[in-house]
């Protein structure tokens, strides 16, 4: 298997590859599918080397077919196997020639489950579940909640609680979007063929996928990346995966000439009353992923707790007008919202926001939520909004479930409506800044508490300051952020993780040390 690529494709952009393979192979893709299938036998022979009886669930489609060439191979190297499908596949197609041939060489397909598909009343299986079931069933022609008796099929595949592997995409899962609308094989492991979907990445299927494997079938599906025609395509420009090994030769560099004005200056505009958890959050991002100087307005009745906490911000009255605006002046970038409230004051310092056209402004929380009200103000390409479901969907004036049910797309939507970079959290975090797509391949739910954006808005405010840029700022944040979130978890556990345990491992990654 080979280490999972950058570039990601849409099932449309997929086909295309598909296409073109064809045209160099008499116009067919079975050799593609025989590979899929040679690389799922190999997977499971390397990680379930003590299996002794394996069963294959096979669809009528393409997925399918893979099933089948897998199948082939269990009976020429003698592993004691079972094949169930949902039918014959349809004659003439790649997925026929391979249950032909695997019937041809002796091989059996049942075509009812073990009990006609019911599990008996008390819902004990009553005989001896395989070591390992490989998932054929449905591939990424998938759009809607499987139906009639492909649900029940999964359900059972489900209910028999062994190790799962499925064949390039769970079936259920969405690929281009990684929804899960009804029911969803839940995988131990994916092997992705050819080309890595979108909805491998982010969205509710990331708890349906297992361990991510990716088997490339000998097609160098890189050299496609962004010659596509995008008005064509599910989303109108390309896609990247990124990881915190992606962007480390991006960290910021400290020269031994360095001092602290040459590290960026950065504002932040946070904490009203009761709220100052959320300044000292976002003070801490930015000052351990290295802004030189951090200056925090927020209510004079948090000045203590902020210093107590982090002596080395500064602070400002966020009551002042004038005192803000010298920070406004002194500020490299600017970071606005974490706790600030929806009122009156929170849309008269955006408003004076909108009038600086020289520094980069990172919007967040509370900044979001007085933005979704007044939008028409505020289109900037110096911008980057950082919005959860909740916040994107009052943005977009539409429902969280529509969000999540296209995280890409509802962050392309985003980008057209504001500008600047988008950042939409969640699983698989989405970046947009009009001419890409980045999926954020890291994280935790060690960071799923209060407080782990704010974290996150005072990282992408430093990075920004310490001058990345604003599209490789806002990646390199998400992605540091989240990398910080894993290692705490897995080092200290996810439950019961706060941003400031978390903050500590930002230091160690920004300066290289994963």
């Amino acid at each position: 298997m080979d280490q999972l690529p950058l570039e990601v494709y849409s099932s449309d952009e997929v086909k295309f590859i598909e296409a073109e393979h064809a045209k160099e192979h008499n116009g067919h893709c079975f050799d593609l599918m025989q590979q899929a299938g040679k690389a799922v036998f190999d997977f499971i022979v390397r990680e379930c080397a003590q299996a002794k009886d394996v069963w294959i669930f096979c669809g009528k489609g393409n997925n399918g077919g893979d099933g089948y060439i897998v199948a082939n191979l269990l009976l020429e190297n003698s592993i004691n196997h079972r094949v169930f499908a949902t039918g014959v596949p349809h004659e003439g197609t790649e997925a026929s020639i391979a249950y032909e041939y695997y019937v041809r060489q002796g091989g059996i397909v049942e075509y009812e489950l073990p009990n006609h598909g019911q599990l008996p009343d008390d819902g004990v299986i009553a005989y001896s579940a395989p070591d390992v079931i490989v998932d054929a069933l449905l591939g990424t022609g998938t759009n809607s909640s499987p139906k009639g008796d492909m649900a029940k099929w999964i359900a059972y595949i489900n209910q028999l609680n062994t190790y799962v592997v499925s064949i390039d995409i769970p079936s259920g899962v969405i690929a281009d979007t990684g929804s899960v609308p009804g029911m969803c094989v839940s995988a131990d492991a994916t092997v992705c063929m050819l080309a890595l979907k979108p909805g491998l990445l982010t969205s509710d299927a990331v708890d349906f996928v297992g361990k991510l494997e990716f088997a490339p079938l000998g097609v160098q599906s890189y050299s496609y990346y962004d010659v596509f025609d995008y008005s064509k395509t599910t989303y109108p420009v390309p896609i990247m995966r990124m990881s915190y090994k992606d962007i480390k030769p991006q960290l910021p560099v400290r020269l031994p000439s360095f001092n602290k004005g040459d590290n960026g200056k950065v504002l932040i505009i946070a904490g009203a009353s009761g709220f100052g958890g959320a300044a000292i959050l976002c003070g801490t991002g930015a000052l351990r992923s290295g802004a030189g100087l951090v200056k925090v307005a927020l209510e004079k009745d948090n000045y203590q707790a902020l210093l107590s906490v982090r002596p080395e911000l500064m602070t400002v009255d966020l009551n002042s007008a004038e005192a803000l605006q010298k920070a406004i002046d002194w500020a490299d970038v600017i970071a606005v919202g974490p706790g600030l409230g929806v009122n009156e004051r929170t849309q008269r310092i955006l408003d004076t926001l909108d009038d600086v056209i020289d520094k980069y402004v990172v919007y967040d929380a509370d900044a979001l939520n007085v933005l979704s009200k007044y939008e028409e103000k505020f289109y900037n390409e110096n911008r980057v909004i950082t919005p959860h479901p909740g916040e994107a969907a009052r943005l977009l004036g539409c429902t969280v479930e529509a969000i999540n049910a296209d995280r890409l797309g509802s962050c392309y939507k985003l980008w057209q409506k504001f500008g600047g970079v988008v950042l939409l959290k969640g699983t698989g975090t989405v970046v947009c800044d009009g001419n890409r797509l980045s999926i954020i391949n890291e994280g935790s739910p060690a960071l799923a508490t209060g407080g782990s954006g704010d974290l996150l808005t005072g990282i992408i405010a430093s990075l920004i300051a310490q001058g990345l840029g604003l599209e490789m700022g806002v990646i390199v944040g998400a992605c540091i952020h989240a990398r910080a979130g894993a290692i705490c978890g897995q080092k200290e556990g996810v439950i019961g993780t706060l941003p400031l345990d978390v903050s500590k491992y930002v230091r160690e990654l920004v300066n290289g040390r994963d």
